[in-house]
């Protein structure tokens, strides 16, 4: 029934080509009215003015085009959507945003008419209309592709876009310092609002409903509110859902803590919700462990969870608790015990009133079968406790675009396999009929603003013309290339890391070694990310003949093939270069990227040779000089540094914003590119071979004692 659909009309006047294109945006006074509504028809207008060097109007009744339709129904809006109609339980209901545009010409008119049943579908179907047919490209909160046309250059359609999933967004993983970090914990900071809200348009305009962000302990609890509240106030009127990541007690990567001692804990917790909630929060993602590996006391930690529950039940309009469920399994946190909560009716029916998120990590998706992180041989245990929770209460996929720390755009690599993994966690995720995909998000630069902006846009399923649009890992990566060749030569790209990184199990020696993977004790030296199976210390000091020829024969190799085979994909996409320089500077990013991975394996290979011929001289007590090895390796990571020097200025936040020491809120006090900054990582390496010196303490760069939250 037309009744149910808000009317919005674009009226499209093309008197010719030598003419000027005139578009009007007519709406009824409600959308004006409606904040939602009307800073995304402001916004589009701005854009379509940029595209089209026209006139574009707002209620021109004398355009040639025109869309009549009914009224926004604010009933038929607050109506459950088909994700809460479906749940048994409580769930937090978003209103119906899919949209449905037609368009069609009589004569000199073209009318495009957009079917949808609230003000945020009018809002995504809008920007959907400018992203998916038009060729306006949001792919970076700081950069968009706007075309150019002179004419309307849509031919008639039919067109269907359906909302995956119910909530759909980021976390943006502010323990580290990455891009919006300073500028959420600090509204002092030049420029941090308009920033933040920068992040949010983007969200908005592709087609995402969700924003979260971890918030931490060092901000100024005085005048943070007010800042708070003007985030969540302008997020609330792009239509989007204002979500926080905090702590109960995590004392770790100064995570803000709703209590801090032990001695009157239920009142803590209640004052800092009460002084939490003066910006209004839609959810708040809560950790409830000390520390990330630590399991604590199971009963004491459920009784807070259910006085926070019964909490916000009673003093806010729908808050909701969410809680994360960690890679590592219960069984392998520190101090876990088989014996676990008793519940009694009325607690479990307090309980299905919290949410929970299935955390997986890195660049592998919840169904492989070789995911070696955090002690695990896999992450499918995550895809069972997704499946088992979704029958009992509102339950969301929660992956990673990046790791940091000493995986991804840290070292820095470019892991296109990142973009097969969401991809096929989206369709599971679709599949099974999960509501919610809040990704994880650690940094854009280096190319990984590409992973959340595909993933942004799979969020949602396109039919046109009866016609299902086909879905692959590189469809967006191909939208910011205008050659076939370039885009060839990414696909190749994705498929070699994917073989060598992934399915050879490469990644092992990729990475670079974390605090934990050198400390020596046995029970803090876990496996959080790929390493490899004897330690490079073990391999130059103990390894026996058989270890060193397993690494030689084996590794050696494939560290060889796959850099060469990265500088044939770089080569090829560099011959694509020099046809248009908007296109060029993106594809400039990808090559600058990949050629670094390439060249990060080539690094490996020539330090792991030194490490392996110096031991294999012990073994053989000849006398050993490897400065050549070195000397190569160092002649690499020049060679790579070079790139990242060429990288820098291109950043879209200041260097010493997120690639430089400063003392910041987190608990590192430098950006996450810092490491990147100098290749802090490499030279280390080099150093540990060279000195025969392998201890975490070794330029070292990471507080410890601050990180783990025992000094301040």
């Amino acid at each position: 029934m037309k009744s149910l659909y808000l009317t919005f009309t674009i009226c499209l006047a093309v008197i010719c080509a030598q003419a000027q294109t005139s578009i009007s945006i007519i709406a009824p006074k409600a959308l004006l009215d409606t904040s939602i509504t009307a800073i995304t028809i402001q916004d589009v207008q701005g854009l379509l003015k940029q595209a089209c060097k026209c006139n574009v109007t707002v209620n021109d009744t004398t355009a040639l085009v025109q869309l009549r339709l009914p009224s926004i129904d604010p009933q038929v809006a607050a109506q459950p959507n088909s994700f809460a109609r479906q749940a048994t339980f409580p769930y937090k209901n978003y209103p119906q945003h899919d949209y449905d545009w037609v368009q069609y010409t009589n004569g000199p008119h073209i009318t495009l008419e957009l079917k949808t049943a609230s003000w945020q579908g009018v809002s995504f179907g809008l920007y959907g209309l400018l992203q998916e047919k038009l060729g306006f490209k949001f792919y970076h909160p700081r950069n968009t592709l706007i075309p150019q046309f002179t004419v309307w250059p849509l031919q008639d359609f039919k067109w269907q876009a359906k909302a995956l999933f119910d909530k759909k967004g980021f976390h943006l993983h502010t323990q580290h310092h990455t891009e919006l970090t300073e500028q959420l914990h600090d509204g002092n900071l030049p420029h941090a609002l308009e920033d933040v809200k920068e992040y949010i348009n983007w969200l908005a305009r592709n087609g995402q409903n969700y924003f979260e962000f971890c918030l931490l302990e060092s901000i100024d609890r005085k005048v943070w509110p007010q800042h708070s509240k003007q985030i969540v106030d302008y997020i609330h009127s792009r239509g989007l859902i204002a979500a926080v990541d905090l702590s109960l007690h995590m004392i770790q990567q100064k995570t803000f803590q709703l209590y801090k001692s032990n001695t009157g804990k239920k009142k803590q917790v209640e004052k800092s919700l009460v002084w939490l909630m003066q910006a209004d929060w839609d959810v708040i993602n809560m950790e409830f462990s000390t520390a990330e590996f630590i399991a604590g006391n199971y009963r004491k930690k459920e009784a807070l969870r259910q006085q926070i529950i019964q909490w916000l039940l009673d003093n806010t309009d729908g808050t909701k608790l969410m809680g994360r469920q960690h890679v590592v399994k219960h069984e392998n946190e520190i101090g876990h015990k088989k014996k676990g909560f008793e519940w009694d009716s009325a607690s479990i029916a307090l309980d299905r009133q919290r949410g929970v998120l299935s955390h997986t990590v890195m660049f592998y998706d919840m169904t492989e079968e070789n995911a070696p992180v955090y002690r695990n041989k896999n992450q499918q245990h995550q895809f069972q406790f997704l499946k088992d929770q979704m029958k009992i209460r509102e339950t969301w996929y929660y992956p990673e675009s990046a790791y940091w720390v000493t995986f991804d755009n840290s070292v820095p690599m470019m892991l296109l396999p990142y973009l097969s993994a969401r991809l096929s966690d989206i369709d599971t995720c679709v599949a099974y009929g999960v509501p919610g995909h809040i990704t994880f998000s650690s940094g854009w630069e280096w190319g990984y603003y590409l992973f959340d902006w595909s993933i942004a846009r799979w969020s949602w399923r396109h039919v046109t013309n009866g016609v299902l649009q086909e879905r692959t890992p590189t469809m967006y990566a191909n939208e910011l290339s205008n050659a076939n060749k370039t885009q060839d030569a990414f696909k190749a790209s994705l498929a070699l890391q994917q073989q060598y990184l992934k399915d050879s199990t490469l990644m092992q020696y990729m990475t670079a070694m974390t605090i934990t993977d050198e400390i020596g004790l046995d029970a803090l030296n876990d496996e959080y990310h790929p390493r490899p199976k004897v330690s490079y210390k073990l391999l130059q000091r103990k390894a026996t003949q058989a270890e060193v020829n397993e690494v030689k024969n084996r590794i050696l190799p494939q560290l060889t093939a796959f850099s060469a085979g990265t500088a044939t994909q770089v080569a090829e996409l560099k011959s694509t270069m020099g046809k248009n320089k908007t296109y060029d500077t993106i594809v400039q990013e990808w090559i600058d990227g990949i050629e670094i991975t390439g060249l990060r394996a080539q690094h490996r290979y020539y330090v792991l040779k030194y490490i392996l011929s110096y031991r294999e001289a012990k073994l053989n007590k000849q006398k050993f000089d490897g400065t050549a090895l070195l000397d190569s390796a160092a002649a690499v990571r020049s060679k790579a540094l070079e790139i990242v020097k060429r990288r820098e200025p291109h950043y879209r936040y200041p260097l010493e914003l997120i690639a430089t020491r400063a003392w910041d809120h987190t608990s590192y006090h430098f950006g996450y590119l810092y490491t990147v900054s100098q290749l802090h990582f490499w030279n280390r390496e080099e150093q540990e071979a060279k000195k025969n010196k392998y201890s975490p303490w070794f330029m070292n760069i990471w507080n410890v004692g601050r990180i783990a939250g025992f000094i301040n």
